[in-house]
């Protein structure tokens, strides 16, 4: 079986636009809370406003836009609501990411 950390570091050689996207504390919060389920933009501010401050609209909206241009996450509409969830690609970062953040001191 291979190491989650070998997985891991291979994610971020083949693709070095994801470090930008770990070194941020809230483009890494949005990651976990789709993680849980499928949200619409006032679900994940709210979830989001319990961890991190983030004072404008705009800037939420920056951080989805920047997962959606990393194929990390999609957005569909439904009823009249944008709901946003992980694409496989995010599932997959997310959860190595999540079972080898302890072992990068600089995570």
């Amino acid at each position: 079986m291979t190491n989650p950390k070998d997985v891991f570091l291979k994610m971020l050689s083949d693709e070095p636009g994801l470090y930008d996207v770990l070194k941020s504390k809230e483009h890494t919060l949005v990651l976990n809370i789709l993680e849980k389920d499928n949200f619409d933009f006032n679900a994940i501010k709210a979830y989001l406003s319990q961890q991190a401050y983030i004072n404008k609209d705009i800037i939420l909206y920056n951080i989805l836009d920047t997962l959606i241009k990393k194929d990390l996450i999609k957005k569909i509409n439904i009823n009249n609501k944008e709901i946003y969830f992980l694409t496989d690609k995010g599932k997959n970062f997310i959860k190595v990411y999540n079972q080898t953040r302890q072992e990068f001191s600089l995570i």
